[in-house]
């Protein structure tokens, strides 16, 4: 393996850690690439080629690395796309939602979708979305009850009045967001305070040694999943840097570019257990009432410079960015 020698360069033994993150790495390309070709062909053999493996093996290696088998992720994702596309653009009818995500036809989307969500795709646009995603809510509600400090978030009923004043106030803004190359770490579980910090504590002490200081790079924190339909322990996020073409990377990251387009940005400053409840705002105030509608990027965070807050332990500023399209 090419981390095979970037130990040997460091003057060290090669360990089954070293291994297991180029598992990962080579595995990430593969997700990655499926990300941005659902409605393609995806086939085994062609995957295999982009992680670099055999394709009589890799797809023991794909399971052994994510806990899904390589087909079964596919059919998740494609599924959970639909159904996001169902609930979101409801111009679009049933057939075109199913073959823009991969299907050959109606009826193979319709028996894929009633096995995964129990219920068909028409009820799914009536009230099963909402059904669903409040199925989902104990789950979230798990993953970020507890604060990177341990301790269980206090109760909000008091907050209400607060909230409404802040969803009333909202400050968001439409503008056009380049594209980016950027540098990734990858975290798969619960979106919240559990284990997103921790991972972009990994990242910034990876840029220290490369030279890439808070003051002079943008990150993007990218939620490829949404946790209303995706179950927790699925859902993907990536801490990025925005590196040059020309970056060479290394055994901790891998390389992707970002596209640009149009995003609805709002500003964030709070702790890890608050950015859940301010993207929801987004969603349920801003949202309706703008003209615009999601479109099919991931959201993702901003960070510029010294994203601290004086004076507030665990606290961070940063942008909400949700791309969108017209309504």
């Amino acid at each position: 393996m090419r981390g095979d020698g970037d130990a040997a360069r460091a003057g060290r033994s090669v360990t089954a850690g070293d291994h297991r993150l180029e598992y990962e790495k080579r595995v990430n390309r593969v997700v990655d690439h499926v990300d941005e070709h659902l409605a393609e062909e995806l086939s085994l053999p062609a995957l295999a080629r982009i992680a670099a493996f055999s394709p009589f093996h890799f797809h023991r290696v794909f399971k052994a690395t994510t806990g899904e088998t390589l087909f079964g992720f596919i059919q998740r994702l494609r599924l959970e796309r639909a159904a996001s596309a169902l609930w979101l653009h409801r111009d679009q009818s049933v057939l075109a939602v199913a073959l823009d995500h991969g299907f050959s036809s109606a009826a193979t989307f319709a028996r894929a979708f009633r096995a995964h969500f129990e219920m068909s795709a028409t009820e799914w646009r009536a009230e099963g979305a909402r059904r669903w995603s409040a199925g989902r809510a104990p789950e979230r509600k798990h993953g970020q009850q507890v604060s990177k400090s341990g301790k269980a978030r206090r109760a909000r009923g008091s907050d209400t009045a607060r909230r409404r004043r802040e969803e009333d106030h909202m400050s968001v803004r439409v503008t056009e967001f380049p594209p980016r190359h950027v540098a990734y770490m990858r975290y798969v579980g619960p979106y919240g305070a559990a284990g997103i910090p921790a991972l972009w504590t990994r990242l910034l002490r990876w840029m220290a040694a490369h030279d890439l200081t808070l003051e002079e790079t943008t990150r993007l924190g990218i939620g490829h999943d949404n946790p209303t339909i995706t179950a927790p322990e699925r859902c993907r996020y990536d801490a990025c840097v925005v590196v040059p073409r020309d970056f060479t990377a290394d055994r901790w990251v891998n390389l992707m570019d970002v596209p640009g387009g149009k995003c609805a940005v709002a500003e964030f400053v709070g702790g890890p257990d608050e950015i859940t409840g301010a993207w929801d705002r987004v969603f349920d105030s801003w949202l309706p009432g703008s003209g615009w509608e999601p479109d099919d990027r991931p959201c993702f965070e901003v960070y510029r410079g010294n994203p601290s807050v004086a004076g507030r332990t665990s606290a961070f500023r940063c942008n909400l960015c949700l791309p969108v399209r017209p309504l």
